[in-house]
């Protein structure tokens, strides 16, 4: 059967399960990296057009 997490910790009485990304192709990833990006800077010009301290 195979692994439904990476990771599993106990603290306590409380479980705790990592579940990591799939596998990506390097593509993938700077597509991801690019879409992260661009939020960003459109925060910022959000942010700068309510005339707010960036």
């Amino acid at each position: 059967m195979e692994e439904k997490y990476d990771a599993t910790y106990h603290f306590g009485n409380t479980t705790v399960h990592i579940i990591g990304p799939p596998p990506m192709t390097e593509e993938e990833i700077e597509k991801v990296l690019d879409e992260y990006h661009r939020a960003g800077w459109a925060i910022i010009q959000e942010l700068r057009e309510k005339g707010e301290d960036i």
